[in-house]
């Protein structure tokens, strides 16, 4: 490996081992990041530490006050609200032009998915179902795009979705129900909205 490509490799390292530690609350809102302590924890020098912290500052995982502090972002309710809207959105949209791209076994695997999002007993395991499910409607699309976003998006969707489940009133197992018999037949358009109202945005 080239120095170019192991300094890139290091970025991309205490980037997602920073990430983690911020989605999993082993680092908490507010908790300062000085990147001496970082690399001389990590074990690598201070650049690939401040690029890492700026690319979690560019997705909103770190905020940085020049001179005074970079550390870990609290989570406002705004946030909250956003990230579901995006997400549900996001996902309704790799889901669309996933379908008609599905092979038969591609739709096996989504239908497993959507037991399992139905199934999920918190909010923890919902949004690893969800997500799980976006990876694959992702990945079914054969849109490059998708991919690329969820891989830019992957650390903050799960710390800002904290707290998400799909509506909970007497619609639910219906519409699960109608989101499963939609897939299934490959009715594009029917199990785009009922995603949608799934998630309380249709």
């Amino acid at each position: 490996m080239d120095g170019r490509r192991r300094a890139s490799a290091l970025v991309d390292e205490a980037y997602r081992a920073l990430g983690e530690a911020i989605v999993d609350g082993r680092l908490r809102a507010g908790d300062r990041l000085r990147d001496v302590e970082l690399a001389e924890l990590m074990g690598i020098s201070r650049t690939p530490v401040r690029e890492a912290l700026q690319k979690l500052e560019r997705i909103g995982l770190v905020e940085v006050a020049a001179n005074r502090y970079t550390r870990v972002s609290a989570l406002s309710d705004r946030a909250r609200i956003d990230m579901r809207e995006y997400a549900a959105h996001t996902i309704a949209g790799a889901l669309r032009v996933a379908i008609p791209r599905c092979t038969d076994d591609d739709i096996v695997t989504m239908l497993d998915l959507v037991d399992r999002m139905h199934d999920a007993d918190c909010s923890r395991a919902y949004v690893t179902a969800v997500l799980a499910f976006y990876t694959h409607a992702a990945a079914s699309s054969r849109n490059i795009v998708f991919g690329r976003a969820l891989d830019q998006t992957d650390l903050v969707l799960r710390r800002n979705l904290d707290g998400w489940q799909s509506v909970s009133d007497g619609t639910r197992g219906t519409l699960f129900q109608h989101l499963r018999a939609q897939i299934a037949a490959r009715d594009t358009n029917g199990a785009t909205w009922t995603f949608l109202a799934l998630h309380g945005f249709a």
